[in-house]
């Protein structure tokens, strides 16, 4: 029958449609469902081969019901026009055919086979500037049809930096290929400038596209003409490669989309928020390399980095990574599962969303809008039998009440709190209701974690600004301070004149040692607490920062920026 471009929401409507008219009953739709799982078919192959109905039978009603022409796909041929008004992915997605054109009209016919396709009218009128006329036919029409279709206009793999899967002759809201190059070269210079995010954004006078590079973001002027004079146009455009509705501008929507060159893959994840002067865009971008380092590539201290891989090869246990949006908790988390990875160990993780896809690692994205929270992923995780449970960030006590159980009940557990040092995790899991006794017991290791700029190799320089008293300021002592030579960059081109390139990680573990759990039980307050790790060998964030500052690796500035906050 050809049923391989039915989704679930079309055969829904047809089941609905066929009990409204009376065709099937309710036990035959229990029936449908128990007997398509037995035999491995969708609920309408599996409705044909009950005998209960068929396409002549569900067209005749469909088109009744809604008073639509019925229309015969074998009686047309290809309409080369519609190639060039409709990407044939779109086509395909959605399992509609617009099969014939009438300009002059302003009329574009199109074939659906289900109620669940009128929603997209309103796309299909936006997009091509036609007003769709619709007509009745059968699912298996529909398909003979697309396939006929795509099967006549194979094209070349897109490359030169295009987005994957988008037909090159595409024409949305008016988007033409200077719009649809627009958009490709943003995305292009942000990978190759090793930016984190995209901010394009509209105001009264102006329209502006920011890119955030090592953690700064930059006003990327050479966009902004262009940008301001198609401004629409391009967030239509982002809107069609993250399969949003760009006929919707009055909430916020969020996609995806992915995006290759000729030496580098990258998925983005695509948020639009309307404001008061169009829709602002925010594309994150997920560089796959990112989740593939290894902990010695971080930046650990050897000491440090010796604590830590006993936490995350331990038997159970709680290891907590702290620290605010963008300062590499995800990045870290990964390159631990990366080192506890083997083929005995059964790994699951809670992720919202899932960043990057690890092999032999079960991941699960969260979603909230359906009530499936990371408390209700660690409920079903523990039926699961794991031996490593990874939750992608705490939010509440109930989720932290089961995180620990977990951990005291044979399983190690990762997870990400929002605080700005190590020990005032301690310290905020007990505001959170959490006994002293559970986290004492639970807790392995915090690490809290910053990322800073990277002062420029090629063009640093003696910081003349630094006084002694400066640094006696941040804690350096005086015979300290009156030596250092502290360094920064000038900018060069090879810092794109900055005076920064790359990133570093700062930071700061906290084992948590028969001394330490003492000292929770005890109730001893967050500086209580940091003078008994410090006597135990802590090394703080602002510590390493010191130690940087000195190599010349990190300038004051950068250290006042990441750091003057703890």
């Amino acid at each position: 029958m050809g049923l391989n471009k039915v989704d679930s929401a079309s055969e829904q409507n047809i089941l609905n449609m066929l009990m409204e008219n009376s065709i099937i009953q309710t036990k035959d739709v229990t029936n449908i469902n128990k007997t398509s799982t037995e035999i491995g078919k969708s609920r309408l192959e599996t409705l044909y081969e009950l005998n209960l109905s068929n396409e002549e039978q569900i067209l005749k009603i469909f088109s009744h019901v809604y008073s639509l022409p019925v229309v015969d796909l074998e009686d047309y041929k290809i309409d080369e026009s519609i190639k060039n008004i409709v990407d044939l992915r779109y086509i395909e997605d959605n399992a509609i055919v617009p099969f014939q054109v009438d300009k002059d009209k302003g009329v574009l016919k199109i074939a659906i086979a289900d109620a669940s396709k009128f929603g997209l009218m309103k796309n299909i009128k936006t997009m091509t500037n036609l007003e769709p006329e619709v007509f009745a036919t059968s699912i298996s029409n529909i398909n003979h049809y697309i396939n006929r279709l795509t099967g006549s206009n194979k094209k070349a793999p897109v490359s030169n930096a295009k987005i994957e899967r988008i037909q090159k002759k595409e024409e949305l809201i008016e988007v033409g290929m200077e719009v649809i190059d627009f958009g490709n070269k943003i995305i292009a210079d942000a990978v190759q400038l090793g930016a984190s995010d995209i901010h394009i954004e509209s105001f009264k006078n102006s329209s502006t596209v920011r890119f955030r590079v090592d953690g700064i973001l930059r006003v990327m002027e050479k966009y902004k003409n262009f940008l301001h004079d198609n401004y629409n146009a391009v967030v239509a455009r982002f809107k069609i490669i993250s399969k949003l509705d760009i006929a919707e501008r009055r909430v916020p929507q969020d996609g995806a989309c992915s995006f290759k060159s000729d030496t580098k893959e990258v998925d983005l994840r695509v948020s639009i928020l309307p404001t008061k002067n169009n829709e602002r865009i925010v594309m994150r971008i997920l560089n796959k390399e990112a989740g593939d380092k290894q902990l010695s590539e971080l930046g650990f201290a050897a000491k440090d980095l010796e604590k830590l891989i006993k936490a995350i090869t331990s038997p159970q246990g709680m290891v907590l990574v702290t620290g605010p949006t963008g300062s590499g908790k995800t990045t870290t988390l990964y390159s631990v599962l990366k080192h506890i990875n083997k083929p005995g160990m059964n790994i699951l993780t809670a992720e919202d969303p899932v960043e990057y896809e690890m092999e032999g690692i079960g991941q699960v994205q969260i979603k909230e809008s359906i009530g499936y929270t990371f408390e209700e992923a660690l409920r079903s995780f523990l039926r699961q039998d794991p031996e490593v449970i990874l939750v992608g960030e705490i939010r509440d006590k109930a989720t932290v009440d089961i995180a620990l159980k977990a951990s005291l009940t044979g399983h190690l557990v990762f997870s990400t709190l929002h605080t700005n040092d190590a020990p005032s995790s301690i310290t905020r899991l007990i505001n959170m209701g959490t006994p002293n006794y559970l986290i004492a017991a639970a807790l392995t290791l915090i690490m809290a974690q910053r990322l800073a700029r990277r002062t420029c190799s090629e063009c640093r320089a003696i910081d003349d600004n630094i006084t002694p008293k400066l640094l006696n300021s941040i804690g350096f002592l005086p015979e300290q301070s009156s030596r250092a030579k502290i360094y920064k960059g000038k900018g060069c081109d090879a810092c794109t004149h900055t005076g920064y390139k790359g990133r570093m990680g700062l930071y700061e573990i906290l084992e948590i040692d028969r001394e330490m759990k003492a000292g929770i039980l005890s109730n001893l307050q967050q500086n209580e607490l940091i003078a008994l790790a410090k006597k135990n060998g802590f090394r703080s964030m602002q510590d390493m920062g010191q130690e940087l500052l000195l190599s010349g690796d990190l300038s004051f500035a950068e250290y006042e920026r990441v750091l003057q906050s703890n």
